[in-house]
């Protein structure tokens, strides 16, 4: 987004999805290190859901600030 000054809109047609989406993802990347790993731990599993948005944003809010 930086290296392109692209908005979220921008990146989400680009890409072919949502701004919702780019707004997840950008979500995700606020994540500690250690969060992070575990969730590429999981793998990508588009065929299944292996956590839930609900349970993205209880381990956002359990994040100190």
């Amino acid at each position: 987004m930086i290296r392109d000054e692209l908005t979220r809109k921008q990146l989400s047609i680009k890409h072919g999805v949502s701004s919702d989406r780019i707004t997840q993802w950008l979500c995700l990347l606020k994540l500690p290190e250690e969060k992070r790993k575990d969730i590429v731990a999981l793998g990508d599993n588009w065929d299944r859901q292996v956590i839930t948005e609900r349970e993205l944003r209880q381990e956002r809010r359990s994040i100190p600030k």
